[in-house]
């Protein structure tokens, strides 16, 4: 048995964003606009909101976010009553956006709900609505049940999780990724190939998740280059596909070591989310590898091969071709390195000890 849940209402495909604007007015006329820096893009849905006499609060999120920008912003939007929150952007906006949607509902600290260093409450009033636009193609957030923050006082990465939190509405339109540089765009695929990659070697994966998964790795695979380094259409729309399948993955299979290690790297280290994740992935896989051949696990062999078979796009690649195949990708991409010291030992440490690790061989020793 297993269950599956994603956000109720997808619009995607080219132009989504520009006909799929009059959505909004089903959830009422007072909007909580969430956005990154750059304004540029949603113009067109400040143009819409006026042209609708709606009324709204803009929030711009100018770095990942952490818990004290999220109650700070909270206090603004309880303020101003939204009917609903509209976040457009990357994952880290999105992110913030479903935060926000929570906390306007919810009162009390931030810290009551998040996991790991918090007290992981459920949630318990419901949240207002959320409207999902991506502008990467990435994270896969628009479908995702949590919200990737930062805890400041605790050096590390956690989650706000429920599947109260999944958005309303996911408007994924490729064209909003256009202009993307090279650099973005190729952290992005790399953070929606681990997603696909770590569900489908997981410890809970399911039929649905497989389908889901290998797709997702069809389309990458064959559009990484072209939609990372150029505005192609077909490839710029599999990537999106692709992340957003990523995000459907991960919320109903679980990931794994990469993603374990990243939570508690990331608040100790100046790297990119997806950037950490995509230069342990390969290291994982092989390790996952070595442990699969130690303890007879021949399903996990067989489902490393497909992996392999389905980015190389050959039928007789082994499971050592998918490595190959993503290094390559880091090199030709251009995805930077980052430095390990001796501050981030505990934080590794701390990690081996959380029970909610989803990797399929226990971790006996780091770096």
């Amino acid at each position: 048995m297993f269950q599956f849940m994603t956000t109720s209402r997808i619009i995607f495909g080219e132009g989504a964003l520009q006909s799929s604007l009059s959505v909004l007015n089903q959830f009422g006329y007072s909007v909580l606009l969430v956005t990154g820096k750059d304004l540029s893009r949603s113009q067109v849905i400040t143009r819409y909101l006026k042209s609708q006499n709606m009324r709204y609060q803009h929030i711009s999120v100018t770095s990942e976010p952490n818990i004290t920008m999220v109650e700070e912003s909270a206090v603004v939007a309880r303020r101003f009553k939204p009917d609903m929150v509209v976040a457009m952007g990357g994952g880290s906006v999105l992110d913030m956006g479903k935060a926000l949607a929570a906390m306007v509902t919810n009162t009390g600290d931030l810290y009551d709900y998040v996991e790991v260093v918090g007290r992981n409450v459920p949630i318990k009033a419901e949240p207002v609505p959320m409207i999902a636009i991506p502008t990467t193609a990435s994270t896969g957030a628009e479908v995702t049940k949590n919200a990737v923050l930062k805890s400041g006082q605790d050096k590390v990465k956690v989650s706000l999780r429920s599947p109260d939190i999944l958005p309303n509405v996911a408007i994924v339109d490729p064209t909003l990724t256009y202009g993307t540089d090279p650099g973005t765009s190729g952290r992005g695929a790399m953070d929606a190939f681990t997603h696909l990659m770590e569900a489908y070697v997981c410890g809970e994966p399911n039929p649905l998740t497989d389908m889901i998964c290998e797709e997702g790795l069809r389309r990458l695979s064959r559009s990484i280059l072209p939609g990372c380094r150029q505005d192609n259409p077909r490839a710029r729309a599999d990537l999106s596909f692709a992340a957003m399948l990523g995000g459907m993955a991960i919320t109903n299979a679980k990931l794994g070591a990469a993603h374990g290690l990243a939570s508690a790297l990331g608040g100790k280290i100046s790297a990119p989310h997806s950037v950490i994740t995509a230069r342990l992935a390969p290291f994982v896989m092989r390790e996952n590898m070595r442990a699969a051949k130690q303890n007879g696990r021949n399903d996990l062999l067989t489902r490393y091969r497909k992996i392999s078979q389905l980015l190389t796009e050959d039928s007789d690649a082994q499971m050592e071709d998918g490595i190959d195949w993503v290094n390559q990708m880091l090199d030709k991409l251009e995805i930077p390195t980052f430095p390990i010291t001796g501050c981030v030992i505990p934080p590794l440490m701390w990690w081996r000890k959380m029970r909610s690790n989803r990797w399929p061989f226990r971790v006996t020793h780091y770096l």
